[in-house]
């Protein structure tokens, strides 16, 4: 019984922290979509700056991948407004 309670609570867990970091992509999404990101970004293509794909397959599996790219996005001059959306576009970034 004690191992069914862990098992289940494990699962909702997931669920829980899974649909957090959707909402996080989301809203990641439209803080690229309305800071004007894409005007030298895309998700695949490359223009002035690079792909979002090529940035998140240049990080995978870094573990300090999302610090070193909040600290990157969050000064970066073309960077989301409010600074504070930094956290939401580096995990919709690195989810490319």
């Amino acid at each position: 019984m004690t191992k069914q309670v862990f098992i289940a609570a494990g699962f909702a867990a997931s669920l829980f922290f899974g649909a957090a970091q959707a909402q996080d992509t989301k809203a990641g999404e439209g803080a690229v979509k309305s800071s004007g990101c894409l005007k030298c970004h895309s998700v695949s293509a490359e223009k002035d700056g690079p792909s979002y794909k090529s940035v998140a397959a240049k990080y995978k599996g870094q573990a300090d991948a999302q610090a070193k790219l909040e600290k990157f996005v969050a000064g970066h001059h073309g960077g989301p407004k409010p600074k504070d959306q930094a956290k939401n576009v580096v995990a919709y970034i690195l989810s490319r």
